[in-house]
């Protein structure tokens, strides 16, 4: 993509196509609720599962009109360009109003995640998700087979993921057993408010946490646009290509645990060997994946951009350091999922937001590995240490 649309459109690319990371509604909790609802509704009717997902849906579909219409608004009123500092380009207002609609769209359709996960079947969103990066990469290369404009690219992205979402949305129906496309579509009709069910308690916590983690590391490409330059943007971006499978990898052995922690945490007996056993086998993993991208991912990530831009050993040490640190803290995130645990969660993820920001703008000087050093210590400081103590604590 570097050779057909350049340094400056490859860091405009992946600029935007990350934004939607930063915005606190991924699922406006959806999953930390359906879950804890599928693990207490034994009804044959199901009504708080069904409650909860009107509820969710409600809230996702309202959450998509203002994001696509704040979106549009910003792209009216010329903000866009300034918005994005040295990744701007031509064009850039008009590319983000479309990419804003997109992300509005996919928003309720995302909802298909959070059920996913509620009845354990992790398995078929991973496989949406990788099937999402592949739709993604075939439309990429299309668009650069036409010589079409950055902003195409860019809406191909947004594109991608709402066609996996409503694929998803399918899927995540017959697993429920629930017309669940019907259900969403009809849950902003004023009769769907007397079915739906209080979700706050546990929504709200779990999008704070959500939110905090997303400004956390989202906003590192943004310091380095304002602080640095595009070449910066970009060299971070090609690094980031490895860490986030990576994650994703860490992401996807650590859904499971969130349902089954559920469940145990409404039976007798304390899983502090089973907790133990499993941080250390999440802090191995992240070891050989991290040996991995400090490896492979120099040379390979140089080779992506064409040798234009060169991908530093260090930038992708920092990024093993913070797959080490989020892996030795996931199962313990995973056990604190009722509203208590999600509470205290919620307070060290704004607390490591807020440091993480303060630290990665002057750490950007050292180059695109500085704001990565920055999450590495704050998480460290503020999410890992905290979390593990009060985990043992309540096992």
């Amino acid at each position: 993509m570097v050779g057909a649309v350049g340094v400056s459109g490859y860091a405009l690319f992946a600029l935007v196509t990350t934004l939607p990371a930063m915005l606190p509604v991924t699922d406006l909790g959806a999953g930390a609720a359906l879950t804890e609802a599928v693990v207490r509704d034994t009804s044959r009717e199901q009504r708080l599962v069904r409650g909860t997902i009107l509820s969710s849906a409600r809230n996702l579909m309202c959450a998509g009109a203002v994001i696509a219409t704040t979106g549009v608004i910003m792209a009216l009123l010329g903000m866009w360009d300034k918005a994005l500092g040295e990744a701007s380009q031509p064009g850039s207002d008009l590319t983000v109003a479309v990419a804003s609609v997109l992300f509005g769209c996919s928003m309720p359709l995302g909802l298909s995640k959070s059920v996913l996960l509620a009845v354990n079947r992790n398995e078929v969103s991973f496989l949406l998700q990788g099937a999402g990066s592949v739709l993604q990469l075939a439309l990429v290369l299309l668009a650069v087979g036409l010589d079409a404009p950055t902003g195409v690219c860019v809406a191909a992205g947004f594109l991608s993921q709402c066609a996996v979402n409503a694929a998803g949305v399918v899927l995540a129906g017959r697993y429920l057993g629930m017309p669940l496309l019907r259900m969403i579509v009809r849950s902003v009709r004023k009769g769907a408010l007397n079915h739906g069910v209080p979700i706050a308690h546990l929504a709200l916590p779990m999008t704070i946490t959500t939110a905090a983690a997303a400004v956390a590391y989202s906003t590192d490409r943004l310091v380095l646009s304002h602080t640095a330059n595009a070449t910066a943007v970009a060299g971070y971006s090609a690094g980031a290509q490895f860490f986030t499978p990576a994650v994703g990898l860490l992401s996807a052995a650590g859904l499971p645990l969130w349902a089954l922690f559920a469940r145990r945490r409404r039976s007798s007996g304390a899983p502090r060997r089973q907790l133990a056993r499993l941080t250390g086998y999440f802090a191995a993993g992240s070891l050989v994946l991290g040996i991995g991208i400090v490896l492979i991912g120099p040379l390979a990530g140089t080779w992506m951009m064409h040798e234009r831009i060169r991908v530093g050993t260090d930038l992708m040490v920092a990024f093993a350091a913070l797959l080490f640190v989020q892996a030795v803290a996931c199962p313990a995130n995973m056990w604190m999922t009722d509203a208590a645990g999600l509470r205290f969660k919620a307070i060290t993820f704004s607390l490591m937001a807020v440091v993480n920001l303060a630290v990665s703008i002057p750490l950007a000087r050292l180059g695109p590995e500085g704001p990565v050093i920055g999450s590495v210590v704050s998480f460290a400081a503020l999410v890992l240490v905290p979390t593990l103590l009060r985990a043992f604590r309540r096992t």
